[in-house]
């Protein structure tokens, strides 16, 4: 290898670890959500809360990555309350912090769940 070959393998070398470089740092780590899809996603859900009467019992996922359930309570402007199935305390969460939820089912006491047998007939 004659020093002309490894002057061109560095330099090769140099001008890859380059475009890398650049490459990663032009791409965003993460979007950000724009104020008016926020907004958007807040009313929609609004409007879903409004349908279900109060003392509906809900699983909620909150923007945070943090989740909830009890039952629904007042709705107002621009939040609503529910009563937590958990610490049975009364919580209130703007509409903009949840990004979604479903109707929960209510067990009571510790591993329970419901359960579905079929029963099978021996004819």
């Amino acid at each position: 290898m004659t020093i002309l070959s490894l002057a061109r393998k560095s330099l090769l070398l140099i001008f890859c670890l380059v475009l890398a470089l650049a490459y990663t740092a032009s791409t965003p780590v993460s979007y950000a959500a724009s104020a008016k899809s926020i907004e958007k996603q807040a009313r929609k859900i609004e409007g879903r809360l409004a349908k279900l009467p109060k003392g509906a019992f809900l699983h909620f996922h909150f923007r945070d990555g943090s989740e909830a359930t009890g039952k629904l309570g007042n709705l107002s402007d621009n939040a609503f309350s529910i009563t937590n199935s958990e610490s049975n305390l009364d919580e209130s969460h703007p509409y903009s912090d949840v990004t979604n939820f479903e109707k929960g089912k209510a067990f009571i006491g510790k591993d329970s769940a419901e359960s579905h047998r079929r029963l099978r007939m021996p004819f």
